[in-house]
């Protein structure tokens, strides 16, 4: 909508270093600056709770809730950080259908969710020439990976959220490169 602009920059705070999770922003001298845009990347690409916590203080965690809202994912939660792979399914395909911004900012957004540094869940095992566009979380106990998985004319969500895992955190990764083969074999077979 125009409403933000990409290229303001933001330096960071002490108070905005989040030192837990993954991303590499935490290790960053305060005073770095960012900009909106690098923020975006880094919180998709690297899952950085770090930019995720500036933009969400940037933007405002209620301004975030009533856009969500509007998308019609009515069962994510901002505040507490909770969502249902039917949100994220909404959103990926708002994303993908070019409903959420105009079409250079949504290839510019389905380009960060292919970069991911994190290829060990819903990618690892299928084909090289298969597009994921995804987004991992990882808490302690929870191990997630959500996205659409793209070859030719074969698009489709998969989302696997998990709880609970204890110490089988790689396990759960491996659960999930598992299923996501199982799922990418199956509807290949089926074109």
């Amino acid at each position: 909508k125009g409403e933000i602009d990409l290229d303001e920059t933001v330096a960071l705070q002490q108070r905005d270093i989040q030192d837990f999770g993954t991303g590499s922003i935490r290790y960053d001298p305060p005073g770095t600056v960012y900009s909106l845009k690098t923020l975006a990347r880094l919180l998709i690409e690297k899952s950085d709770n770090t930019a995720e916590y500036i933009l969400k203080v940037r933007i405002g965690e209620s301004r975030i809730q009533k856009l969500v809202e509007q998308f019609g994912m009515n069962q994510t939660i901002i505040k507490d950080n909770k969502t249902s792979l039917v949100d994220v399914a909404l959103l990926l395909e708002k994303m993908r259908n070019a409903e959420l911004s105009n079409k250079a900012q949504t290839a510019e957004m389905m380009d960060f969710l292919d970069q991911s540094d994190f290829e060990d869940r819903l990618p690892l095992l299928l084909p090289k020439d298969v597009r994921v566009y995804h987004k991992i979380g990882n808490e302690i106990g929870n191990v997630h990976d959500v996205g659409l998985i793209v070859k030719d004319d074969l698009t489709y969500f998969l989302g696997v959220l998990s709880s609970d895992v204890g110490n089988s955190e790689e396990e759960a990764k491996k659960t999930i490169a598992t299923i996501s083969k199982l799922v990418f074999d199956f509807k290949n077979s089926k074109r």
